[in-house]
């Protein structure tokens, strides 16, 4: 196949073409740090394209209250193709508030990448009605490894995954501020019924039938269903000291992603449209 240019189709077809467009305009978020010895590498998260020079992705990601933004921090956006190449773009000195934008009360980054090519693809947006049972699909960089070899960043262990699932519920919530997360109030969430793990955030949620986003991820909860005390029988001799009774938890687990609708009115201060 050969690869998009613009904004994605949006016309229904095979799902495996949809995520084939998406490895296009879906990037991991690598942050370059200086440390001492060196440089420091760490992929952040996923994100996407919204417009040739506009890119999304969470403000967790890029400003973790628990680990933010540094001066001296530079970025380099990868698109993992085929093996050890594919497409990067690189933020080597971003200015906070020109190059990257911050929304904490939408837990959105804006990045602008002046850099990014004419033909650089992006993606089609969805705004509006989402329902339950709704066929949806997500892409991005879950559990990226980075492995440095003479120096240089190999971005081959940056392995691009695609899940398929359905829209399990839809509500209004409010987050509670947390060390990691400030406080978000009347957010429209999708809960979707297979596991975001770290690497996904920022990532779409697309319409498995057409590709249109109408989301990003922000990450997952779990709730305890059950705690009981239980009793090791498969082990047929423990160690010394250790014992055999220990609890068991079953718990559920909902992955969030949030509403397109949400962040609307600020990425199209940026120019962004449908």
């Amino acid at each position: 196949m050969n690869p998009p240019a613009g904004r994605l189709k949006s016309k229904k077809r095979p799902f495996p073409e949809i995520v084939y467009d998406m490895r296009h305009i879906v990037f991991s978020v690598i942050r370059q740090r200086p440390m001492q010895g060196g440089m420091g590498a760490k992929a952040l998260g996923t994100g996407f394209f919204v417009a040739q020079n506009i890119f999304i992705t969470c403000n967790h990601v890029m400003n973790d209250p628990s680990d933010p933004h540094q001066p001296g921090d530079s970025y380099t956006l990868v698109a993992n193709l085929t093996g050890n190449s594919g497409t990067l773009y690189g933020l080597p000195n971003p200015q906070i508030g020109t190059d990257i934008n911050l929304f904490p009360n939408l837990d959105l980054a804006v990045l602008k990448i002046p850099t990014a090519q004419q033909a650089q693809p992006f993606a089609a947006l969805e705004y509006g009605g989402v329902y339950e049972g709704e066929d949806i699909g997500v892409v991005g960089y879950p559990l990226p490894e980075l492995r440095v070899i003479n120096g240089n960043l190999q971005f081959d262990s940056l392995i691009y995954r695609a899940s398929r699932g359905y829209v399990t519920g839809k509500f209004t919530a409010n987050f509670d501020a947390l060390p990691t997360s400030p406080a978000m109030q009347n957010v429209p969430v999708l809960e979707v019924n297979f596991l975001f793990v770290p690497g996904n955030s920022g990532g779409p949620v697309f319409a498995a039938e057409t590709g249109r986003v109408i989301g990003f991820v922000r990450g997952y909860k779990t709730v305890k269903i059950r705690e009981m005390v239980a009793t090791a029988t498969m082990i047929q001799q423990l160690p010394l000291g250790v014992s055999g009774q220990y609890i068991e938890n079953l718990n559920a687990i909902y992955s969030l992603a949030i509403k397109l609708d949400f962040i609307r009115a600020t990425i199209e201060s940026f120019g962004v449209t449908l």
